[in-house]
């Protein structure tokens, strides 16, 4: 079965697995990725292409929302997000408690 042959719904499905700089590379690497998709319905609106839903997916999947930008900077603002994620704080007037990334 080819790959292309698969429901653009579940090939994003499949992409947001990969790291945003992968998704990056597939973008690179093939045009009928990075395609916005024909309408649902007619008259409708196109949809994203297969690259940007899984990129939202992923977002969507890891807590965060990207920016409505190009495929190229939406690449870029979620390897920035996932690179630097927020800081998580918290103080009162005797004590102040730092927490990373992670929970700790």
């Amino acid at each position: 079965m080819p790959l292309l042959s698969l429901p653009a719904d579940l090939l994003a499905r499949i992409l947001a697995r990969f790291s945003p700089a992968e998704i990056a590379q597939a973008g690179a690497v093939s045009g009928l990725f990075t395609e916005s998709q024909p309408p649902q319905t007619a008259g409708g609106a196109r949809e994203p292409s297969i690259l940007v839903q899984a990129l939202q997916l992923r977002a969507e999947e890891h807590g965060y929302v990207l920016p409505v930008l190009p495929f190229r900077w939406l690449c870029f603002a979620a390897m920035q997000h996932e690179a630097n994620p927020p800081a998580r704080l918290a103080a009162g007037e005797t004590h102040s408690l730092f927490i990373d990334g992670e929970g700790r």
